[in-house]
């Protein structure tokens, strides 16, 4: 894994921050509290989420920020080829957010949890197997020396992962206990069978008895229900005979009735019938003023119609001279815009030419703008890049030229006596190939003077060649305003002819015949007139309503002479039917007593039934217990079984984390090893772990248990990285990128040195190296140097890059 860019927005302290890592060993460098930290916090939460973050989602916002802030992180790395790039942001309530996955500038997941279970299993680590492996966090380069044995084992096994086979064992473990607690728990809760089978037994012999007093109750039931049968239809009979004595005496009660309000009804229709007579003899001597009322009606709406003709004859009329008017202005424009349309053409052309040349040249000086800006940035970073080398040459040596032959080697602490002329000889070689180079590459960076005079060149043709396109364009401007009014006008010039031509055939379809004279006159006449007419209506309303009186009066006089008949009809029927009052309510009494009878015995029954009923209910419980007994019976053999397995599984859990802490030690003595070896440039090359997990150097086959400052540092830097190894190729990463964060902890300034050169000698392994401290001094160690500084008054952090020239200037 590579990390490429981090960008930062209102997260925490840093409100916009970009930083882009380089390769080699780079130091972030800031006072405490400066927020260095922060920046890998920052990469673990763009990864991971929330469960990588200190307190919660909500607390990230930076603290001055405004309330809506956008709170982002932006991670762009590397791994197997592919460009990654991970973007996570947070909504204004903190709760929720964002999150989108890009491989290779393509979408590959969105969603906060979904990005998280992504980048888990491109990594193949969870957050807490990638912080053990790729980062060493304060004072961890002697993270054991305060620890026993044992905790040195656990330590290491917990950074590993086989915490997480430890956990499996306890919970194998408490689900054997708890399997144990619930057999206790059955075992007790067991019934006794032989009580089982008497209750039994019992609650048979109390369902035999229900039984038969159930067969009791319904011999009863049958004989009360034969005596209420033969009553029946006896009382049926009575029951229908009062039924239709009841009707008939209602109906003749109800014809009665109806005679008194018909020979009321034919006193009313006689009154009215007289009254008709009069209103016929006053409309007949109303007629001949009707007649002349509606001759002179029909005339006045005939002059009406022709009213309204004679209105809309005068509206056409003003709306054909104004159209003819427009149309006389809008020929005589026509007349002074012809041509417009070959000038537009023309300039049109023209300009189409002049872009053409105008792209042309802008495409020739944007290419020679960039070709120069591209060598001159490329010679001045390989003169800046060769500059640092050779300062950073320069300084070791006079280090060296100081110590003399007493000097002691960086990396062993050893005298370099005899070896010093050798050594300060191939430091000479180094920094003259680094001037020579510096040299020719400053001389070309001059050359480069001959671009602006061809740049110069082509700027005054591009503005000569915009300013003739500016005046074209506004001549074509001009040109499409007269070719757009001219296309307008033609439109309207046709439109209004059409318009003219409705106009003129409308007027001439109008009728004509209409007097005003004529018209007031019959006016008047209908106003005259008006009373007589209304009267007529309403004498003629009242007339229309004789041939319905005379009808009903024919009706109601043939309901009188068929009421009083039926009425005689009615009086022979009830005579006829012999019924007798006080016969019918002597049955009624002697019926309802067996019905209540009846009644009492079919509840008895229903009650003998209920005893049977729960006699077969405590029954049909007894063979349940007895049933749950055997099912819990079964049960109990089935948690037995379980909880073997489960002591079993236990005792497998207890072998297997034996045999996998027998198997650190060797593995992690041949990675430290190797690491070792390469740090020392060779001097040792064996690191053996003793039982109690405490590391010894090997010196030519044989221990050294005293070794010195920087031998120790050296030690635990190796052993460190060997756990972190271990645990990445377990992952199936390749272990590329390491960070350090103020692994210094008390270390003098030599072994600080000691220690940052002995990451120099891992950049072969290690394409990245991090290292996070607040020291100041070892900015002239690394290879790349990042400040992060905070502003008391904002109560912000910023990330600066500075050369060590800079540096040497502040000090100045």
């Amino acid at each position: 894994m590579k990390l490429i860019s981090l960008e930062l927005e209102n997260f925490r302290q840093h409100r916009n921050t970009s930083i882009a890592f380089p390769d080699g060993v780079t130091g972030i460098i800031g006072p405490n509290g400066a927020g260095k930290t922060t920046i890998l916090e920052a990469i673990a939460w763009a990864l991971y989420g929330a469960p990588a973050v200190r307190g919660k989602n909500e607390n990230i916002r930076s603290i001055v920020s405004e309330p809506n802030a956008r709170v982002s992180a932006v991670l762009t790395f590397e791994l197997g080829g592919h460009i990654y790039k991970i973007t996570r942001s947070l909504e204004a309530s903190g709760r929720g957010g964002q999150a989108v996955l890009e491989a290779d500038g393509k979408a590959l997941r969105s969603g906060m949890s979904e990005v998280s279970e992504a980048v888990t299993s491109i990594l193949g680590m969870d957050y807490r197997a990638f912080f053990t492996s790729f980062f060493t966090g304060q004072k961890q380069l002697e993270f054991m020396a305060a620890l026993d044995g044992r905790g040195r084992e656990a330590a290491i096994s917990r950074m590993l992962g086989y915490d997480r086979l430890t956990k499996a064992r306890e919970q194998a473990n408490q689900d054997r206990l708890g399997l144990e607690r619930e057999i206790q728990g059955l075992e007790k809760g067991l019934p006794d069978p032989y009580e089982l089978a008497q209750r039994a037994a019992a609650a048979q012999e109390s369902l035999k008895a229900a039984s038969a007093a159930l067969s009791e109750a319904i011999l009863r039931h049958q004989q009360v229900a034969d005596k209420v049968g033969k009553l029946a239809p006896i009382k049926e009979e009575l029951d229908q005979k009062a039924k239709r004595y009841e009707e008939l005496t209602r109906r003749l009660e109800m014809d009665n009735s109806d005679l008194q309000r018909a020979k009321q009804r034919m006193g009313q229709l006689r009154q009215e019938l007289d009254d008709l007579d009069a209103k016929k003899r006053e409309l007949e001597s109303i007629l001949p003023d009707l007649k002349r009322y509606e001759e002179a009606g029909a005339e006045y709406k005939k002059l009406k119609d022709l009213q309204v003709y004679e209105a809309e004859r005068q509206q056409l009329s003003g709306q054909i001279n104004a159209i003819n008017t427009e149309i006389r202005r809008i020929q005589s424009r026509l007349s002074e815009l012809v041509g417009v349309q070959e000038e537009e053409r023309k300039l049109s052309e023209a300009i189409a030419e002049t872009e053409k040349q105008l792209s042309s040249l802008e495409e020739q000086l944007r290419l020679l703008r960039e070709e120069h800006v591209a060598r001159k940035h490329t010679l001045s970073a390989q003169i800046e890049q060769l500059e640092k080398q050779n300062a950073d040459i320069q300084f070791r040596r006079s280090q060296i030229a100081q110590s003399g032959r007493q000097g002691v080697c960086p990396t062993c602490e050893r005298p370099l006596g005899d070896e010093l002329e050798t050594v300060l000889g191939r430091f000479d070689a180094q920094i003259e190939d680094t001037n020579r180079r510096i040299s020719a590459l400053t001389a070309e960076l001059e050359g480069l003077s001959s671009y602006q005079l061809n740049i110069a060149d082509l700027a005054k043709e591009r503005d000569r060649l915009a300013r003739q396109l500016e005046d074209l364009r506004k001549e074509k401007s001009r040109a499409d305003a007269k070719l757009s009014e001219f296309q307008t006008l033609a439109r309207d010039a046709q439109l209004k002819k059409s318009q003219l031509d409705n106009l003129l055939k409308r007027l001439d379809s109008l009728p004509k015949g209409f007097d005003q004279a004529r018209f007031q006159e019959l006016q008047k006449i209908g106003e005259e007139l008006r009373p007589v007419r209304e009267r007529a209506i309403a004498l003629r309303a009242a007339l229309d309503r004789e041939p319905s009186i005379r009808r009903e009066e024919e009706s109601v006089a043939a309901q009188v002479d068929e009421l009083q008949t039926r009425i005689v009809e009615l009086e022979g029927s009830i005579e006829a039917l012999g019924f007798s009052t006080e016969e019918h309510e002597s049955l009624s009494r002697e019926f309802q007593e067996a019905v209540e009878s009846l009644n009492s015995a079919a509840v008895e029954v229903e009650r003998r039934k209920g005893e049977v009923n729960g006699a077969r209910l405590v029954l049909q419980n007894v063979e349940r217990e007895q049933c749950d007994y055997e099912d819990r019976m079964q049960e109990l053999r089935l948690k037995r079984r379980e909880h073997a397995h489960l002591r079993v599984l236990t005792e497998a859990f207890d072998r297997l984390r034996t045999e996998l802490n027998n198997g650190i030690r060797p593995e992690l003595e041949y990675i430290a090893s190797e690491l070792l070896s390469v740090m020392t440039d060779g001097r040792y090359n064996v690191l053996r772990i003793s039982e109690d997990y405490k590391p010894v150097v090997v010196d030519d086959g044989e221990e050294k248990p005293v070794i010195s400052g920087g031998e120790d540092d050296i030690v635990n830097l190796a052993l460190r990285l060997a756990i972190s190894q271990m645990i990445a190729d377990r992952a199936g990463q390749l272990f590329s990128l390491l960070i350090l964060d103020e692994v210094f902890g008390s270390l003098d300034e030599t072994r600080r040195h000691n220690v940052v050169g002995l990451l120099q000698n891992l950049k072969n392994r290690f394409e990245q190296i991090i290292l996070i401290t607040h020291i100041e001094s070892i900015h002239d160690a690394v290879d790349n140097c990042l400040w992060v500084e905070f502003d008391e008054e904002t109560k912000t952090s910023r990330v600066v890059e500075r050369r060590v020239e800079d540096l040497v200037e502040a000090v100045v």
